[in-house]
């Protein structure tokens, strides 16, 4: 792995570092990745102090992320952590296991709030309906289903939920997993627009085992937000004069669902970006909220020279829509944080749980395409968020979930890394 490929692992490690603090991490750790993580963290003796991001020298993993037993025990993780992945993504620590430590998945730290103290920021701002599209690329729109439709769907969901499972995936050399419940719903497989039948799909390293297919309610509701969506995009379209060509070509047709369940105010999800691998570069989601109201928090990354960044706080209520358009995953980071339960509004039919199901197109160009790293998995795509001459430019790196057939333990990690080729990955227009 070269130099820049190392430097931008860092960078979307690391996002609120400098160029120079990373580099110099480098050179100290003599270009080991893994021990550069471990500079910028203050474990090693001459670490990088630099920067806005100052950290306690000498701080351990277990510190970083909090408290617990190297052993095996179960313990908790901060949930207001900020995990940079996949709403999916867990971080609640079960077993320990051997091998080396997963550098290229190491977390930032600190919340969205949290990272009001690493520089000149904005003060927090509520959005609502009428006012978030002046503020974030986003549209929330209320009551979008049918009411009827909007209860059905969510008795059907708490049902469902009750069998969803938590996310398990690879955290340095362990496994952690999610204070809150997921699944995940594709078409039928011969109904698919992918060559691939939509039946395995992978998140942080690891084969995602509870895929199901989409039951009618859902089916009726994926139709009303898909109609709802290219509405929007075709607005922007028109206000934009086109759009961006790494983005889908044609309408938007959402062929998979992730479901996510949070029951009760303590249990969220910190704060990250959605992965890409399956959806490709600059996508479109639309975020459907059924049962209790709860916030919603989105901040801008922090670039140098880039607007000051600012919190924004969106209650979403039942039967809501946000509709996150490009470049939302690219430009910010969004949580469900863990919240006062004064500020949870219970639904009558599922009391303080609330279910999110995320609609999302896997587009062939890059289902069918996905490089397969040195220890036998689909890698990762993902993005550079910070370096001036990389910005915004993707990438494939290997997700260290290991392989048990092929006798790569969890937590190891290969080093792939290869940057995304965006010619010929248009699709059908």
């Amino acid at each position: 792995m070269d130099r820049d490929a190392k430097l931008a692992l860092l960078l979307s490690i690391f996002d609120d570092r400098s160029e120079r603090d990373l580099l110099d991490a480098l050179d100290l750790s003599q270009g080991s990745v893994e021990q550069a993580v471990e500079i910028l963290l203050g474990n090693v003796k001459g670490h990088v102090s630099g920067g806005t991001n100052k950290r306690k020298q000498g701080a351990t993993i277990d510190e970083f992320f909090g408290q617990g037993d190297r052993g095996g025990k179960k313990m908790h993780l901060d949930k207001s952590v900020d995990v940079s992945e996949d709403a999916s993504q867990p971080w609640t620590t079960t077993t320990s296991s051997p091998g080396s430590r997963n550098a290229f998945e190491v977390l930032c730290s600190g919340s969205l709030n949290a990272e009001d103290a690493k520089g000149v920021s904005l003060p927090p701002r509520t959005l609502t309906a009428k006012n978030v599209a002046e503020h974030i690329p986003c549209q929330l729109v209320l009551d979008v289903l049918p009411e009827e439709l909007a209860a059905s769907l969510l008795q059907k969901l708490m049902v469902e939920a009750e069998s969803w499972k938590i996310k398990r995936f690879v955290m340095f050399d362990r496994e952690v997993e999610s204070p809150h419940t997921t699944s995940f719903y594709t078409e039928e497989p011969y109904t698919s627009s992918s060559s691939t039948p939509d039946i395995e799909y992978y998140y942080g390293g690891k084969k995602t085992t509870d895929v199901r297919t989409m039951f009618p309610e859902l089916a009726q509701t994926r139709s009303l937000i898909a109609e709802r969506v290219n509405r929007a995009l075709d607005e922007r379209d028109s206000a934009h004069g086109g759009r961006h060509p790494a983005e889908l070509v044609g309408i938007w047709e959402p062929n998979i669902v992730l479901a996510n369940c949070y029951r009760g105010a303590a249990e969220g999800v910190g704060a990250h970006n959605d992965k890409m691998t399956y959806i490709g570069p600059r996508p479109t989601i639309g975020s459907l909220t059924l049962g209790a109201t709860r916030p919603f928090r989105v901040r801008r990354i922090r670039r140098p020279g880039g607007p000051v960044p600012q919190t924004f706080n969106i209650m979403l209520p039942h039967n809501s829509l946000l509709i996150m358009l490009p470049p939302m995953q690219e430009e910010y980071k969004h949580e469900v944080p863990k919240c006062n339960p004064k500020l949870l509004i219970q639904h009558p039919l599922s009391k303080d749980t609330r279910i999110n199901l995320t609609f999302r197109v896997a587009r062939p160009e890059y289902r069918d395409n996905i490089p397969v790293c040195r220890c036998g998995n689909p890698t990762e795509l993902r993005v550079v968020i910070k370096k001036e001459s990389n910005l915004g430019r993707y990438f494939y790196m290997c997700a260290g979930g290991g392989n048990e057939a092929s006798g790569v333990e969890s937590g190891s990690n290969c080093g792939f890394f290869e940057w995304l080729d965006l010619k010929g990955r248009s699709g059908p227009s």
